[in-house]
């Protein structure tokens, strides 16, 4: 015989139950849609070229390269989510136009998206490449959740030899980082060297990150033989007691053109802090170096001419 048992009125309990249930259902989506896919998931990396693409080598002994955080392709507004999909167009374009004017053999960029709800829902360096006149693509997505899919690209007129993307140690509440890579044939008059690109991008928020970050780089691109050039937002400065790119320079034998000049600054302000750099191996040397002052980002455009040093 089925009894029906005469229950305490508990139902406050049970509301205030189901209240802690549904704050920890939305403390759990919050926390998913922060967090990057890459505790979840494999890292995505597209490496293609356009078909009319025929050379496997740089063309000129003086290499030229600019490296730019493009800032989701917000310009110099607060957030992308603000910036309507028509406008986010018109920021590349201008991008575009600075890449064909200064025509370098290989761009690295940063904050470089692929189709992300946040900004415009379209592949940002697809477009770049397209508009610009750089056929070859490397793109590494160090950072998917459901409202944005982004990481760092290289752009460049020749076809890799070889390329990799690698995200660095998850590093929530910031979004995760990392950096790709891309190896070229490239000849010179009395030898053929082969010479590796780097762009990355690290940590903003917290200084342990960076630490963190600048080991996982050195494990990695320590094992690469022959020039070796890198580019990307480092959040550093060289002036800084716990000077992240200057250890990175010395950790991987690279150097840096006038580490200490302040008017290289390159974010907000031409004057002001110096963030994105071009690091280069010491068997490389600068011809030419300087921050654009096209305003095009939150972050200013880096450019160099770097020839090999007999």
């Amino acid at each position: 015989m089925n009894r029906i048992l005469d229950l305490p009125d508990n139902s406050d309990q049970v509301r205030s139950s189901r209240l802690a249930l549904v704050l920890r259902a939305l403390a759990v989506a919050a926390l998913v849609a922060v967090c990057p896919k890459s505790v979840f998931a494999e890292t995505f990396m597209v490496s293609r070229c356009e078909t009319q693409v025929t050379s496997n080598a740089l063309s000129s002994e003086v290499i030229k390269v600019l490296s730019l955080n493009m800032s989701h392709g917000r310009n110099t507004a607060l957030n992308q989510l603000f910036v309507d999909k028509g406008r986010v167009y018109q920021n590349l374009d201008k991008i575009a136009v600075l890449l064909k004017q200064i025509n370098p053999d290989v761009a690295g960029l940063q904050e470089a998206d692929a189709a992300s709800n946040w900004s415009g829902n379209f592949d940002h360096v697809t477009y770049l490449g397209e508009q610009s006149g750089l056929p070859c693509r490397v793109h590494g997505l160090q950072s998917q959740t459901w409202i944005s899919n982004y990481g760092t690209a290289l752009l460049s007129r020749s076809r890799p030899t070889g390329s990799a993307s690698v995200k660095f140690s998850p590093s929530w509440p910031s979004k995760q980082k990392g950096f790709v890579t891309a190896a070229f044939d490239w000849p010179l008059s009395e030898q053929r060297k082969a010479i590796t690109f780097v762009s990355v991008h690290f940590d903003f928020l917290r200084a342990s990150v960076r630490d963190r970050q600048v080991n996982e780089l050195v494990e990695h691109l320590v094992q690469i033989d022959g020039p070796l050039v890198l580019m990307g937002d480092l959040n550093s400065q060289w002036s800084d007691d716990v000077s992240h790119v200057r250890i990175l320079a010395e950790e991987l034998s690279l150097h840096a053109f006038a580490p200490e000049n302040e008017a290289l600054g390159t974010y907000k302000d031409l004057s002001g802090k110096r963030l994105d750099w071009i690091l280069i191996s010491h068997d490389l040397e600068f011809r030419a170096y300087k921050v654009l002052p096209d305003v095009v980002a939150d972050h200013f455009a880096v450019y160099a001419e770097i020839a090999y040093r007999k």
